[in-house]
């Protein structure tokens, strides 16, 4: 038995949601070595952890309770509940393994990531390319999916292997394989060498003081390197640079290259200075440190300004007060020509980028946009779209940039907008029912926000009629797949909770016949929709209801509330909330909120849907739109109208509709929208949340048509969502999946 994790690191300070994660671990052991520069911690977990909160623990460890002296290993064991099976254990802990294998070997992550990998028969079935590399890889493979399934999680996964013979028109991609492959190998063997070649030099640089005296009586002998004219500080010197990204604490001397980004002299006492340069080589990004007299100083002050690049030589050390590694002891600086290689554009038909960000763009842009400009025109480019965040500032720099490249070269002015939908009613689907009919608040609890790949674990719901609650329906539903931990914690429902009841098939028949002939009503009501509504398709149960959403009706009629969580509304409304997201307790929350909602309608003459419906052409005002969820949307100006209309909203979005950000309601759009292009935007804009979120194809349709182009974007601009609590994202192959969607969706539209 092992003691509580935070009583064995009780100084260890962490955020809520990581604490919580680590909170009921346990500690089994703990050792080191003799020299003490690294930890082993030996931790059981009755949940899973991924390996990439694993990773975060070590690297908050190493830093706040040993500032970076000693490495620390957490070695992680799982004891997991019965619910646990084999395919449910590879559904949920795949993309952690996937994880740690890219940091163990890249090679094997390349052919695992192209593997057809699932579980079939209680068996791990892995089927690879038919090809000599991964052949020579099989039985490391093996060796560490056991290790990972059985010894760490106790669930043997009975590895199943095969390979699939490639057509002889896949020969090609064998050879790129194989090239990918070798590459890797070849750089990670490289960097293995620079180290040694480092560290080495280290050893040598401490020698004892007889090797010292040794080394006096021989320099006479060695060659002398002559000086540099390029020299700027220091000694001349030789050897090689190392890429930065490869440079590690222990390495002793080495030589870097870099581009200066800031460069920070200082008076100290004694007439002397100290020179802080931080210098990048696009791999990463270093301080160097080192100390001059006055005349040095003045002599160099000049030459080490930002954007020159250098070639220096210093020792790697690690710095207490920056709690970082640091170049110091600096022995020689040398000015270098541009080593960065530049990109070019060798495409035939150049790209036009419809979405860029200047130094405008609060947090999201960096560069001038006259900097911008001038590149894309070296490219080739013929233009570009200049698209910062609810602003404009940077339109006056771009025009005249424009000028100086040339007349062949166009500006398109835009803007990302945050864009607020004004258009809803605040009835979804109605069918012409009065107050006084019966309506069903309901809430559920599910395994995590995905409709789509997650699953209803409780049901609560309420029914009301003539403003009165007449009926009450809950259930635990099994979801027939472990809870996750997080979601535990959340809603106070573990696994044994949920074991014996009945499965969502027994239970969705049963609730819709509660909810027959009733409005629907809920909290967020689009999340708890999604999950009926899919359930609903997979099991053949037609669908067709009127929805109310408390969140919309208490914007309307609360305005002066900032936020619209339940437990806000409830306190605003003077009703009692107890066990909050227990969806029988927040069914029952939100059903004395919605009788109060309902008689402040009344009060307002509002008797029945269709009245309600009418009010968003009537009785919005700006304070109910600036508390409507915002997206993002990229608005270009066709023409001097466009640019002019263009004006008038980004003035009204900081004048009339800001809050916390400049917001640009739906409807102010479509009146202004002559001159305008309008595009979708990136991952924050409403088409790409709706299709993350599986929003119905009707409503995906709607969003699509209201667009004149739609955006996609590379991968790497969306990778932050993949194993995600907030998304149903777990690969590349997802957002590939998104994208294809976009495209086809441009297509028909």
């Amino acid at each position: 038995m092992g003691r509580p994790f935070f009583e064995v690191f009780s100084e260890l300070q962490m955020d809520d949601k990581i604490r919580r994660l680590f909170e009921d671990t346990q500690i089994t052991k703990v050792s080191t070595n003799s020299s003490r520069d690294f930890l082993r911690v030996y931790l059981t977990s009755d949940h899973l952890i991924s390996k990439e909160q694993i990773r975060r623990l070590e690297q908050k460890m190493e830093k706040d309770l040993f500032e970076g002296r000693m490495r620390v290993y957490v070695i992680e064991q799982f004891d997991l509940p019965d619910v646990y099976s084999l395919e449910t254990l590879f559904e949920t802990y795949w993309p952690s393994v996937l994880s740690e294998i890219h940091a163990y070997s890249p090679v094997l992550h390349r052919i695992l990531y192209g593997a057809d990998a699932h579980v079939e028969n209680d068996a791990l079935t892995l089927t690879f390319a038919d090809n000599l590399v991964v052949h020579e890889k099989e039985d490391e493979i093996r060796r560490i999916l056991e290790k990972i399934f059985a010894e760490r999680c106790g669930i043997p996964p009975r590895l199943s292997i095969s390979y699939q013979k490639q057509e002889t028109n896949d020969e090609a991609q064998k050879e790129k394989l194989a090239k990918e492959i070798h590459a890797i190998v070849n750089r990670r063997f490289e960097a293995e060498e620079r180290q040694k070649q480092a560290a080495g030099e280290a050893d040598a640089s401490s020698a004892s003081d007889a090797q010292k005296k040794t080394a006096d009586t021989k320099r006479s002998r060695r060659k002398r390197i002559p000086d540099s004219p390029d020299l700027i500080y220091g000694k001349n010197f030789e050897g090689a640079p190392v890429p930065m990204n490869q440079i590690t604490d222990g390495m002793g001397i080495v030589i870097v290259q870099g581009r200066i980004i800031e460069s920070e002299p200082r008076e100290i006492k004694g007439e002397r200075y100290i020179f802080i340069l931080t210098v990048t080589d696009d791999t990463d990004t270093f301080r160097m440190k080192f100390f001059c007299t006055a005349d040095v100083a003045e002599r160099i002050m000049p030459e080490l300004k930002p954007g020159v690049c250098i070639c220096a030589r210093g020792s790697v050390s690690f710095d207490t007060f920056d709690k970082d590694l640091s170049i110091s002891y600096v022995t020689g600086i040398r000015k270098i020509p541009e080593f960065r290689k530049k990109r070019e554009d060798h495409s035939e038909i150049k790209r036009v980028e419809l979405h860029c960000h200047t130094k405008m763009s609060d947090m999201d842009g960096v560069t001038d946009v006259k900097d911008l400009i001038k590149q894309a025109a070296a490219w080739g480019q013929k233009a570009i779209a200049i698209t910062d965040h609810g602003d404009v500032q940077a339109f006056p720099d771009a025009l005249k940039a424009s000028k100086d490249v040339g007349d062949d070269f166009k500006v398109i002015y835009g803007v990302e907008g945050y864009l607020v939908d004004d258009t809803l009613g605040l009835v979804q689907n109605p069918h012409g029912e009065t107050f006084d009919d019966a309506f069903v608040v309901f809430d559920l609890e599910t395994t995590g926000l995905s409709s789509e790949s997650c699953a209803i674990i409780e049901i609560g719901a309420v029914k009301v009629e003539n403003g009165e609650i007449t009926d009450r329906y809950s259930t635990f539903v099994n979801p027939k797949r472990p809870i996750p931990y997080h979601i535990q914690e959340l809603t106070s429902i573990r696994d044994d909770m949920v074991r014996n009841a009945p499965v969502i098939e027994t239970v969705l028949p049963e609730f819709m016949t509660f909810c027959e002939g009733c409005v629907m009503v809920a909290h967020n009501a689009d999340f708890d929709m999604g999950f009926i509504e899919k359930n609903c398709r997979d099991q053949g149960i037609p669908i067709d209801k009127t929805v109310l959403d408390t969140v919309t009706l208490s914007r309307f009629l609360l305005p002066a509330l900032n936020r619209y969580k339940l437990d806000t509304v409830a306190k605003a409304l003077q009703v009692s909330l107890e066990h909050h997201h227990r969806a029988v307790d927040d069914a029952a929350c939100t059903a004395e909120i919605f009788v109060k909602l309902l008689d402040m309608l009344k009060q307002r003459g509002i008797t029945n849907m269709e009245e309600l419906d009418a009010v968003r052409n009537t009785d919005l005002d700006d304070s109910f739109i600036r508390k409507l969820p915002s997206f993002h949307v990229i608005l270009l100006a066709r023409n001097d109208i466009g640019r002019v209309n263009l004006y008038r909203m980004v003035s009204d979005s900081h004048l009339r509709f800001f809050n916390k950000r400049p917001l640009i309601p739906k409807s102010e759009l479509s009146r202004l929208r002559e001159g305008v292009i309008i595009g979708s935007a990136c991952e924050a804009g409403e088409l790409y949340q709706a299709l993350i979120t599986h929003r119905s194809d009707q409503e995906i349709t709607r969003l699509a048509r209201f667009y004149d182009y739609l955006e996609i974007q590379p991968l790497g601009n969306n990778r932050f969502m993949i194993g995600s609590d907030r998304f149903d994202i777990a690969s590349d192959e997802d957002l590939m999946a998104i994208n294809r969607r976009i495209i086809e969706l441009g297509r028909i539209f």
